[in-house]
């Protein structure tokens, strides 16, 4: 059986995001925390394979019906809103999946007004100096009057190094359908404006064949200090940080909050 074969059909975007993230839960209890206390709709952007959309969705429904607040999730990868959407209905109608590119915020038209918009696992950086100031502006005039943002960026100070091996950590893992997935992060290279990520991935199929292929990952920098004066050029207010440690094998992360005035 082929990757594009599989029972569940699951785009090769999707299972490498599950291979890549699908473990990572540092960062829950802060978007559980956030969700609970919004009084409205919440947004996710960059939502992938559901990592996050998925578990709030978990969280709210139960045997006795729907018991939180509505769910959109955004991402711009087609194979991955094709995969995610059908997923996210099942659980619950209050869950809508969208695709949506973040780099042309002009043409993001939302169903709600969110009262919260969260974007773990750093996707505000994969945005650049032009295109992240505009989506800010957008939310700020799309979100109810007094909802939060709350936005992941790398911390920096717990990176590896430029270049540098990372030969220590342990290679991510998962077995499919009898297909045996690996990504090993390689190194990180720290660059005047951007991040770059290098990651080795195999997959070996039932009857032993491997293929690899190298994936970049492009992060843009920006620190929170500057990301809470885009927001406020934007008409949002800094509403403090939160730091979500990842532990020995992965970079920390900060979120910022920004506040749409009420």
């Amino acid at each position: 059986m082929s990757p594009g074969t599989r029972k569940e059909r699951r785009s090769d975007a999707a299972i490498w995001q599950e291979v890549e993230f699908g473990s990572y839960e540092a960062d829950l209890p802060v978007w559980m925390e956030l969700a609970d206390a919004a009084d409205g709709p919440i947004l996710e952007l960059g939502a992938g394979a559901g990592r996050v959309t998925l578990a709030l969705a978990g969280r709210y429904s139960t045997e006795g019906g729907w018991r939180g607040p509505e769910l959109l999730a955004l991402d711009s990868d087609q194979d991955l809103v094709s995969d995610l959407r059908p997923e996210a209905e099942r659980l619950a109608a209050a869950v809508r999946v969208m695709e949506a590119d973040l780099t042309d915020p002009k043409r993001l038209e939302l169903p709600w007004r969110p009262a919260l918009t969260i974007g773990p696992l750093h996707v505000i950086q994969v945005l650049g100096d032009d295109s992240r100031p505009a989506l800010l502006s957008h939310l700020a005039a799309s979100m109810a009057p007094g909802g939060t943002i709350a936005l992941t960026i790398v911390d920096e100070s717990t990176l590896l190094g430029s270049g540098t091996a990372a030969s220590q950590i342990l290679p991510d893992m998962r077995e499919i359908d009898g297909w045996v997935y690996s990504s090993e992060p390689l190194w990180v290279q720290v660059g005047d404006e951007v991040l770059t990520v290098r990651r080795l991935r195999e997959r070996v199929s039932p009857d032993g064949r491997m293929e690899r292929t190298v994936k970049d990952e492009i992060l843009h920098r920006v620190g929170p200090e500057r990301l809470e004066r885009e927001g406020l050029a934007a008409g949002l207010r800094p509403e403090g940080r939160r730091q979500i440690s990842s532990g020995p094998d992965e970079a920390d992360s900060t979120v910022v909050l920004l506040g749409v005035p009420a």
